[in-house]
């Protein structure tokens, strides 16, 4: 007798038929064969030796339009990457590389036919229609079009794709630093009236956290006993990719940016002293910054510190400016370059140094006065 789940069944003229799945075709569907026998046992035998055999990937065919190859990448990512990954990868797929390669086939994923891509969206790549976008984000998109196009070719989708296309070149914007003086307004202003959100403005200039890593902070992730800041989590705003919601967008509270942002972070005395102090009788549960059980949205939050910063005529500076502000101020003060980069959550000392230290106009005026003393 068959198995429950076994496909596996009499047929009317007498004999025993075994189906089973011989590949799946491009829009997912399956593609079923069949074996024969007199007997059950004859044809299960046949089945278990199919089963035995490693199945070959039969490839896509070069019927598949750019727009299923691009939705089978997409299906494949989303068991791949944290939520906030998966929804940048659906913006970029469905706001720009669907609509631009509609009605293609994928083996139309030339070489030439991504230059163009490129061109255009450096020209006239805006969604709202008001020009181009810039060399950043379209680098940004040109990396998930090779990511979709390197899936094609292993489907067999598309052969023999040159990789040697125009990667518009990007201009690393130095981000501008407080002075020592602004940081004295700064802090000046926020100790005037003290409060937990802009306590978050002496946590991001003592300890260099990102935006949303502050604004995911609990006081459970203080260990006051050791005096440890532990960043195990992020908070930030993503689009949500599901059809039927209601909003475009949710709040979602993730892993950080990457393995190396998980890290604990040593808290100076003072700051420990001051956290103390408003910790107080809160549960751990809640957030710093808000001091309740629900959390501040960052966008709220960096509406929040545009504000401290113009009433403490501190001008042209972000929330993210107080970070490389803490890393100029501790390589100034010789902080050693690989715990820097530790404490900031970096993948390398190398980036670090690169994009987030900034020599100021006093340490250069310093070496110099050092230098001259030599003669």
């Amino acid at each position: 007798m068959p198995r429950r789940g076994e496909n596996i069944h009499k047929r009317k003229d007498k004999r025993w038929e075994g189906r089973y799945i011989d590949f799946h075709r491009s829009d997912g569907k399956a593609h079923y064969k069949s074996v024969y026998g007199k007997t059950y046992s004859e044809v299960n035998e046949k089945m278990n030796k199919l089963k035995a055999v490693p199945k070959v990937q039969r490839p896509l065919t070069s019927l598949v339009t750019t727009e299923q190859l691009f939705l089978m990448w997409l299906d494949d990512k989303r068991v791949q990457v944290k939520e906030s990954s998966y929804a940048t990868y659906y913006q970029v797929i469905h706001g720009h590389l669907v609509p631009y390669f509609m009605g293609q086939k994928s083996n139309q994923l030339t070489n030439e036919a991504v230059n163009q891509f490129v061109k255009h969206k450096l020209e006239n790549g805006r969604l709202d229609g008001k020009g181009g976008l810039s060399a950043k984000r379209v680098r940004d998109i040109l990396i998930v079009l090779l990511q979709a196009i390197q899936y094609g070719e292993k489907k067999g989708a598309i052969a023999g794709f040159d990789y040697d296309v125009i990667r518009p070149k990007v201009e690393a914007k130095e981000l501008p630093v407080l002075t020592a003086e602004e940081q004295n307004s700064l802090l000046d202003y926020v100790k005037a009236d003290l409060d937990q959100k802009k306590l978050g403005v002496m946590i991001a200039l003592y300890t260099g956290v990102r935006l949303g890593e502050l604004c995911a902070m609990q006081w459970s992730d203080i260990d006051f006993h050791e005096g440890v800041l532990s960043i195990t989590k992020t908070l930030q705003r993503i689009k949500d990719t599901d059809p039927t919601a209601k909003k475009k967008t949710k709040m979602v509270i993730d892993a950080p940016k990457s393995k190396k942002s998980i890290r604990e972070i040593p808290l100076s005395t003072y700051l420990l002293c001051l956290l103390k102090q408003w910790q107080k009788e809160q549960p751990s549960t809640h957030y710093v910054l808000s001091g309740k059980a629900k959390y501040i949205d960052p966008r709220v939050y960096q509406d929040n510190i545009k504000t401290y910063l113009e009433q403490a005529q501190v001008q042209g500076y972000s929330i993210h400016s107080l970070r490389h502000t803490f890393a100029t101020n501790a390589i100034a003060r010789d902080f050693d370059d690989k715990n820097l980069s530790e404490v900031l959550g970096h993948s390398s000392v190398r980036f670090t140094l690169e994009r987030y230290v900034h020599g100021s106009m006093d340490t250069k005026k310093a070496s110099m006065e050092r230098y001259a003393s030599c003669y």
